[in-house]
């Protein structure tokens, strides 16, 4: 693979995932990179159309192009196209903001969201990529992964990237996660990633041995109340379920057909 085109990539990602213009110095040191190498790969995605550089502070920022490859890419996908007429379903019937979330582990990346009419607008991009544990969208897919990519969840990583941190998880909280959802059949997080958001999610099959993603509804504490989390986990359980048929999946397996934790 070349080499040329994998350190762009990297300059690329850096731009990415830093919420300010980055100058060329700093882009170097913290890429490790030569700076006459970094000046020419800047060069050359401005050229592109990818870069732009900000008047003359001498530091440079994505244009939209990549948004724009990456909206075409969701707009074609198959998947959301089918799942999405499910999250209008249950974003209208319960008023909290419905997502689909892609499994990606040691993450979940989502992939489509329906804010219902008392959602907190914003509680999450689609495009946003969050451990996998640290909400219900990613705690109600975990106990159906592979033995192998479960057990690994108890180690840090990062994402390809290299930016998006995965803290790993021990092994009692592990195993009492899995016990948990496979018990319920959904998972719930309450201040998961953001302090006063609550969720509850289940899982979304197609004929694959493990999940493709899940369903989840969430919203603020005050209207997604702890107390009331067994209704609404009832109702993204028929959610997931539709979702499924719309992929023409079947229901996940139960618990003694998967066998010890």
């Amino acid at each position: 693979m070349s080499q040329t085109l994998i350190k762009g990539l990297r300059v690329l990602e850096a731009l990415a995932h830093s919420d300010t213009p980055r100058g060329l110095s700093e882009l170097s040191r913290s890429l490790d990179m030569n700076q006459s190498a970094v000046q020419r790969l800047l060069s050359a995605l401005v050229t592109a159309g990818y870069a732009e550089k900000v008047d003359t502070a001498r530091k440079y920022q994505l244009t939209f192009s990549l948004w724009e490859l990456g909206m075409r890419s969701i707009a074609d996908n198959a998947a959301r196209r089918r799942i999405h007429p499910t999250l209008r379903l249950g974003a209208h019937v319960t008023g909290l903001t419905c997502f689909f979330a892609l499994a990606a582990p040691p993450f979940v990346i989502y992939l489509d969201r329906v804010e219902g009419a008392r959602g907190r607008p914003h509680s999450a991009e689609p495009g946003r990529k969050v451990a996998i544990t640290a909400t219900a969208s990613g705690k109600s897919i975990v106990p159906y992964l592979p033995a192998r990519m479960r057990n690994a969840l108890t180690q840090p990583a990062t994402d390809w990237s290299g930016h998006v941190r995965f803290d790993g998880i021990t092994q009692d909280a592990l195993d009492a996660l899995v016990k948990q959802v496979r018990r319920d059949r959904y998972a719930v997080s309450q201040s998961g990633v953001r302090k006063g958001m609550n969720s509850v999610a289940a899982p979304v099959w197609t004929n694959r041995p493990m999940p493709l993603g899940s369903i989840v509804l969430t919203a603020s504490e005050t209207e997604l109340r702890a107390e009331d989390m067994p209704v609404y986990g009832a109702r993204v359980l028929e959610l997931a379920e539709e979702a499924t048929v719309s992929l023409g999946g079947t229901s996940f397996r139960n618990a003694a057909e998967l066998g010890p934790i």
